[in-house]
């Protein structure tokens, strides 16, 4: 008779373990994937043995699985999907297509069969979405181009799962065989479809209505988990994969309007069981055949890193993007994913591979898991690099830019059609939704400026809103040249990529000494390198939001207007003076700046209501009342500078005031007094 597995004792060792494997990934900012691989490694009968593989874990880890499937198919954004479908589907068929050819001259090498090279090959085309999306949030490049590209060809590399989870299993047999299987298999499937649309239009929208009419959270969670469950096995039944239908359970209540609850409610059981998931693959590496193998695991883990990274490269150049934007696509996605270690124990499950290869596969699966973050981390400045030695840019990016740029200069940035192009402009790098903003302002104040803008949706986007902008890679001198910034008054980097945006920083500081920067920063510690790089000024994300919070809360509770400018002021240069007092001088110009942040510089327009009409400035008390000075007055566009004394105040003028926030704050008060 059999021992009772004792489960409690199990999961106890197994969290202790992984709780402080995390500990030290976290600090590390490596994604938590890398810290259960690594415990299952540890916990392994190969290193330490406390754990063995056993049905009980390898039931938790489908769990895992079940739930990490229903996830992605209850988050499945159609129209998200549609918007990027051509690069998408596109991209990512060429993708699977070329690197399971390409696992053919690696797999001849070590002398596998034609159908154990074209499974591992399988195996290799897919990219892990929790390590590439956990990635691209600790870094902020998640709404960047290379980030929404890639999450465009995971997407599609996950719903590819589903046909080689039916087709695979069905490889290796008789002609006959396999095409009888296949029918079956399609049949199949093709009622779960049925099942899948009839429960998503008829069904479940009137039956979760009625549940979520009892008010109760656990009553909606016991549904979402009956149903996930009951999908999948219901698929189990039908002789398709557990995983397919937990992921048509997913599209069922993706529909409805419950969807985000429910999400919300099975994301910490994903978490968790898609931990042990991990750890049980990490388990199954077997260090010393590792080891032993080396040559083998070494060649294979290549074909992932190296090979991998120039197919989904070269796949995403062919629809047009630029070479930079390709090779960070490629190094995002240069790992295995999550359902590769699911194809690869089908595979030795059903003969498909031997336990040699599977071996193989895993070890060389679970390093390159474990070098993606770092290499996703240095992602923009080596493909930065690699295309400045590899020459740059491709010709197809060159002609798609060259369509993009065809008379923008001329028609809405300088009103000119000087050969040497527009002067005192502004250039904003970056037309995401902070420069479309920026863009909408300026137009409206008449301000010449263009835009440079690598995402070719969003070029056709503002140059339907007769936006001047340019398609290109900020990254390139020659489209900065392009752009004027020799000649421009204003340089406004709101790039996500900080690697980038120092390049651009450095470059357009030498080339234009007199121009004023103001970058976007995300970190503290981006602050220093920024402005020795020759940034003037530094807007924070996360501290302005805070400072949005700030000023609206205080409103809310009737603080004064005066008051609440006094302490924003506070805040901002509490904030922003930490960073000025370091000695960073990255041109004595910007130091001058930075020491006169302090001063606010503001204009005012004197209405006809303003008590100040008609007094002089002597008699208007706004020296004697607040302590600012007024350096001009500005009247039927005509500039009076230093007004003396008996300067007149008429309705119409425009003050320009200096002086501290407060001060400034109370020049206000007097121009337009409280009612």
């Amino acid at each position: 008779m059999s021992q009772p597995i004792d489960l409690i004792g199990l999961l106890v060792v197994l969290m202790a373990v992984a709780c402080a494997v995390l500990l030290i990934v976290s600090r590390l900012r490596l994604p938590p994937v890398v810290g259960y691989l690594l415990s299952g490694v540890l916990l392994g009968p190969n290193v330490l043995g406390r754990l063995t593989a056993s049905d009980t874990i390898s039931s938790l880890a489908e769990l895992g699985v079940l739930l990490l499937m229903f996830t992605i198919g209850l988050e499945f954004d159609p129209h998200f999907f549609l918007r990027i479908r051509r690069v998408a589907v596109g991209g990512g068929s060429l993708q699977i297509v070329l690197t399971i050819l390409a696992a053919l001259g690696p797999a001849a090498l070590l002398g596998w069969s034609f159908r154990t090279s074209m499974f591992i090959g399988c195996i290799v085309a897919l990219s892990s979405t929790a390590v590439v999306l956990k990635s691209l949030m600790d870094q902020g490049q998640l709404d960047s181009l290379p980030g929404r590209l890639g999450i465009g060809i995971l997407i599609f590399q996950d719903l590819s799962v589903v046909p080689m989870m039916i087709l695979l299993p069905l490889a290796g047999g008789a002609p006959e065989m396999v095409a009888l299987n296949l029918v079956a298999a399609l049949a199949r499937a093709a009622f779960l479809l049925a099942i899948t649309y009839i429960l998503s239009r008829r069904v479940m929208p009137r039956f979760l209505h009625l549940m979520a009419r009892s008010r109760s959270q656990e009553m909606m969670l016991l549904v979402t988990l009956t149903i996930c469950l009951g999908m999948a096995w219901v698929s189990h039944v039908l002789g398709v994969s557990y995983a397919l239908g937990a992921f048509l359970a997913g599209l069922i209540l993706g529909g409805t309007e419950y969807a985000h609850q429910m999400s919300a409610g099975v994301v910490p059981f994903r978490d968790v069981f898609a931990g042990v998931f991990f750890v049980a693959m990490g388990m199954l590496l077997d260090l010393p055949f590792a080891l032993a193998s080396w040559p083998a695991v070494l060649l294979v883990v290549a074909t992932i890193v190296i090979g991998k990274t120039l197919i989904t490269a070269a796949s995403v150049t062919a629809f047009g993007f630029p070479l930079p934007v390709s090779l960070q696509v490629g190094m995002n996605l240069a790992q295995v994913g999550e359902f590769s270690f699911l194809i690869a124990v089908m595979g030795e499950r059903t003969g498909l591979i031997t336990t040699e290869i599977f071996k193989i596969a895993i070890a060389a699966s679970v390093i390159s898991m474990m070098l993606a973050p770092l290499l996703m981390r240095y992602s923009p400045r080596l493909a930065s690099e690699l295309a400045r030695l590899t020459g740059g840019l491709l010709p197809a990016w060159e002609r798609l830019a060259r369509r993009y740029e065809r008379g923008v200069l001329d028609v809405q940035v300088a009103g000119t059609e000087k050969p040497e192009g527009p002067s005192r402009h502004i250039v904003i790098l970056g037309y995401g939704s902070v420069g479309r903003t920026l863009g909408d302002v300026l137009m409206s104040n008449g301000a010449p400026f263009v835009g440079l803008e690598i995402d070719p949706d969003l070029v056709r986007e503002a140059r339907r809103r007769g936006h001047p902008i340019l398609y290109g890679d900020a990254g390139s001198e020659d489209l900065l040249r392009r752009c004027g910034i020799e000649r421009a008054r204003i340089l406004l980097v709101t790039l996500p990529d900080q690697v980038m945006a120092r390049r651009v920083i450095r470059w357009s500081r030498r080339a234009n000494p007199d121009l004023f920067i103001l970058a976007r920063g995300r970190r503290a510690t981006e602050d220093e390198p920024l402005y020795r790089d020759g940034a003037d000024e530094v807007v924070h994300e996360t501290f302005e939001v805070g400072v949005e919070f700030i000023a609206r809360t205080l409103r809310r509770l009737n603080v004064p207007r005066q008051e609440l400018e006094r302490q924003i002021g506070r805040v901002r240069s509490g904030r922003y003076e930490v960073f000025r007092r370091h000695d960073f001088a990255p041109l004595p110009l910007g130091e001058v700046r930075r020491t006169l942040d302090s001063l606010r510089l503001e204009f005012f327009e004197v209405g006809s209501a303003s008590p100040l009409v008609g007094r002089p400035l002597r008699d208007a008390g706004i020296r004697e009342a607040t302590g600012a000075l007024v350096l001009a007055v500005v009247r039927d566009g005509i500039v009076n500078h230093a007004p003396d004394a008996q300067f007149t105040i008429r309705a119409g003028d425009t003050l320009l005031v200096t002086g501290a926030a407060e001060q400034v704050a109370g020049v206000e008060d007097l121009i337009v007094p409280r009612t």
